[in-house]
């Protein structure tokens, strides 16, 4: 390979790799990841201590073992409280919530210092337990009966087009997929931008003459991409790599499939996003090039940037039909086909040919968007002017 096209992209690589944005964003994404994962326990952590409850009951049967069974985790006491009595104790702090349960042994009267609509369903399930408990055995129906009437119909749902995979099954693979399908959007879309930003910084501040008489243009445009390349997998390697091993530990995430998480899934991860990365980074780069300001780049860069919102959404809203004709077609469509492909190869059965083809168009999309990109980069990135229509159309025109 050429010396001098790997003199740039190593020192592209490593001005990125040591650059202040890259490790700062790094550390955040990180830490939000953890957060995230997490959330349950460092929710628990700032709960603080478990409420004080106490309930005051008319009821012949012990209240409290029912309370227990209905998910109250904390202590109950039975006190034989007044209702002003009630209110002065949970004024003072002695109790964060009473319960009376006296005129109306089934009506519940619940005195706390904040809403505890948790509480209330609690309370409300357990009375429901043991009033239709009285009602059963004073009616003299058979318990078992009931339970047989109230048992549901066993039901089995078996999809043919996934792969094997049940209902449960699917719904874990899905929310994994929309993880990684937003994960796949960001990187491209923020690395992409990049690309932009450090075309146009480039030149207005002059350092663009100096790369380009040291270097080609087309090998400028490679050594900037394959760059940003190398920096973007780093990052998304080590997100995955803390999101699975973070996520395992965490009980929110134990219906997601995290098993499924394998080689298959890895590859075709970095596949996807690799091919989708270089067609949108190569079109970027050549429209960012006919721009001399990043305060101009939004211009020029919003159609590539629509392509990648609009795939990014369609593949949202395939997330419950991934077996859609409609989506089978879209898959096929190079600017589609990185968000698409995987989603249908991860949630279906897709056949290998359909796979292979849609790499196939992807491959040859890229090669024609570095045939056209670089006759635009050789074109635009000395450029200084304020009008990029114009130039393009010079360029288009065959005058540079």
């Amino acid at each position: 390979m050429n010396r001098k096209f790997m003199t740039l992209y190593r020192f592209s690589l490593l001005q990125k790799l040591r650059s202040k944005s890259f490790l700062i964003s790094t550390v955040l994404l990180v830490v939000f990841l953890v957060g995230l994962t997490n959330i349950e326990r460092i929710i628990d952590w700032f709960s603080g201590d478990d409420p004080k409850i106490a309930v005051v009951s008319s009821l012949d049967a012990d209240i409290i073992p029912v309370l227990k069974e209905s998910g109250i985790k904390t202590d109950v006491d039975k006190k034989d409280f007044t209702l002003k009595e009630a209110r002065d104790v949970v004024k003072k702090g002695t109790y964060d919530a009473v319960a009376l349960m006296t005129d109306d042994p089934y009506a519940v009267t619940l005195i706390s210092e904040s809403p505890e609509q948790q509480l209330q369903m609690q309370l409300s399930a357990a009375l429901k337990q043991v009033r239709d408990q009285r009602i059963i055995a004073e009616a003299e129906i058979d318990p078992t009966l009931l339970a047989s009437i109230a048992e549901p119909v066993a039901m089995k749902q078996e999809l043919t087009s996934t792969g094997g995979k049940s209902e449960e099954e699917l719904f874990a693979a899905s929310s994994l997929v929309y993880i990684l399908l937003f994960l796949m959007y960001f990187t491209i879309a923020i690395y992409g931008g990049m690309i932009v930003s450090e075309i146009a910084n480039e030149k207005s501040s002059r350092v663009m003459e100096l790369l380009i008489s040291a270097v080609s243009p087309i090998q400028h445009m490679l050594a900037k991409i394959l760059s940003i390349a190398t920096v973007s997998m780093i990052q998304l390697s080590l997100l995955i790599f803390v999101g699975y091993y973070s996520g395992k530990q965490s009980s929110l995430f134990d219906r997601l499939a995290l098993d499924s998480l394998g080689i298959r899934t890895i590859s075709y991860l970095f596949l996807f996003f690799l091919l989708g990365y270089f067609l949108y980074a190569t079109l970027l780069a050549a429209l960012g090039s006919l721009v001399s300001r990043v305060e101009d780049a939004q211009q020029v860069t919003l159609p590539v940037i629509m392509l990648i919102v609009i795939a990014f959404t369609i593949s949202m809203f395939s997330l419950n039909a991934p077996t859609n004709q409609a989506v089978v077609v879209l898959s096929f469509i190079p600017f589609f086909t990185p968000m698409l492909m995987f989603l249908r190869v991860m949630l279906t059965d897709v056949p290998m040919w359909q796979v292979v083809l849609s790499v196939g168009l992807m491959g040859a999309s890229i090669a024609l968007a570095l045939f056209v990109g670089t006759k635009f980069y050789r074109g635009g990135v000395l450029f200084y002017g304020s009008n990029p229509l114009k130039q393009l159309r010079r360029i288009l025109s065959g005058r540079q």
